[in-house]
């Protein structure tokens, strides 16, 4: 199966456009799709772009409910309706194990999966089986028309080592399950195009969260740089939006994050090689200093030197680590046990401690093992705030109600340093929605 881009520029921009359609093909978009020098093609500016300014609006070509292991099934898988009650009254009446709401039984949308689902004979009749929900939005892939399916064709689609254990998960929850090779492969070849392109978030559906996984095409054409120029969200469960989060200039390109962007480079970069099969060589990787943010930094190894250790270099992922102070130089393996101790430590007393224990711990016990700018002592601050953001039992004092609004504006001040703009998180942190 071809994973490469063998579609022309000019076609996929007519695939494209159809794919939009009347409801969201602008007739002056500030949007085009050209070659990128980051990779393939890619979404550029065609004139000047403010902050907060909306790039895109896009219908999801592909979609359905992320399904993960740690995910309540009580979202219809159509329409992400909330549904009540437990496995068996969730099911579709039809019998094809999807948890659908009653109106979506009988919809268009679902007919044709349904009757596929019931043809493969689902092995439990009573329950949700997560592998067979997880990939409803792959199989929908079946019932795409031939401009659609070229659009899927014409995605970089990159494989893993995993791309196919997905369906083998899924099969193995049927009787009868396809043993087509043309019609595996097209799966095979759907999910490569999920794993390069699409896009995992929350959205509010009626007054209630779901977790989406979707293939957005446009959207997806937009390549990745630690410090992005556009943020996206869900509008709705099956259209993202993406907007300016600095100003962009005609004929700049538009790029995202793949990642989290108070991730060290390493955590960025080792995540990108695992699940996009690249690494990143933005500015913003290429700066030890990660532009004097620090998000790398781990205290020196060298007895008495109380020194902040960085990489040295960043082109690859094991790099030495060199002392700003004393300037001694350990390998990545010594440093790199050290990393993993401290972000087991902190991710062990997020699962198990109360948020006002989590604040002790981090103003009392990290600063022993943990530079302050340390992304993991960081993603602590960020879930502190998260935390108490939500609906809690807990009574907080004045003096921990104080210690979040110190871990907010210095989580803001990272993101300036950073260069982020008007980004995501930002937006999250100032309104305390996260």
């Amino acid at each position: 199966m071809s994973l490469k881009f063998n579609t022309s520029l000019e076609d996929l921009r007519n695939l494209v456009n159809l794919h939009l359609g009347a409801k969201f093909l602008e007739t002056d978009p500030n949007w085009q799709v050209l070659d990128s020098s980051i990779s393939g093609r890619g979404l550029f500016a065609r004139r000047d772009v403010n902050v907060g300014d909306v790039i895109l609006r896009e219908p999801a070509l592909l979609a359905g409910p992320k399904a993960g292991q740690s995910t309540n099934i009580n979202t219809c898988a159509v329409c992400y309706c909330r549904l009540e009650g437990n496995d068996q009254e969730i099911l579709c009446k039809n019998g094809c194990t999807m948890p659908v709401c009653e109106m979506c039984c009988t919809s268009e949308r679902h007919v044709g999966e349904c009757k596929v689902f019931r043809k493969w004979k689902p092995k439990e009749n009573g329950k949700v089986n997560r592998p067979a929900l997880r990939i409803v939005s792959i199989i929908r892939c079946l019932f795409l028309n031939e401009d659609q399916h070229k659009l899927l064709y014409a995605l970089q689609a990159n494989p893993d080592k995993y791309y196919k254990a997905e369906v083998q998960m899924a099969a193995a929850c049927f009787e009868e399950f396809t043993q087509n090779k043309d019609v595996l492969n097209y799966f095979y070849r759907t999910i490569c195009a999920f794993n390069t392109n699409a896009f995992e978030g929350s959205s509010c559906v009626g007054g209630h969260e779901v977790l989406i996984r979707a293939l957005f095409p446009v959207a997806g054409l937009m390549n990745h740089q630690c410090t992005p120029n556009a943020n996206h969200h869900f509008e709705n469960g099956e259209t993202i939006v993406i907007t300016a989060a600095r100003p962009i200039k005609e004929g700049e390109e538009i790029v995202t994050s793949y990642s989290k962007i108070l991730w060290s480079t390493l955590a960025r970069n080792t995540f990108m090689k695992l699940t996009k099969q690249f690494e990143c060589c933005c500015p913003r990787c290429m700066d030890p200093t990660e532009n004097g943010t620090y998000l790398s930094a781990l205290f020196c190894r060298q007895q008495g030197c109380k020194g902040i250790m960085i990489p040295v270099q960043t082109k690859t992922l094991q790099p030495d680590w060199r002392c700003l102070t004393c300037e001694s130089v350990f390998p990545h393996s010594k440093m790199a046990r050290y990393q993993d101790f401290a972000l087991n430590t902190i991710n062990n007393r997020i699962n198990a401690c109360s948020i006002s224990d989590m604040i002790t711990f981090i103003n009392d016990m990290c600063p022993r093992f943990c530079p302050p700018s340390n992304y993991v002592l960081v993603e602590a601050k960020l879930n502190v705030i998260w935390r108490m953001s939500r609906a809690t039992t807990e009574v907080f004092t004045e003096e921990q109600l104080k210690c979040k609004d110190r871990y907010r504006a210095e989580l803001l001040e990272l993101l300036e340093k950073l260069g982020a703009g008007e980004c995501t998180l930002k937006k999250l942190i100032t309104e305390e929605r996260l």
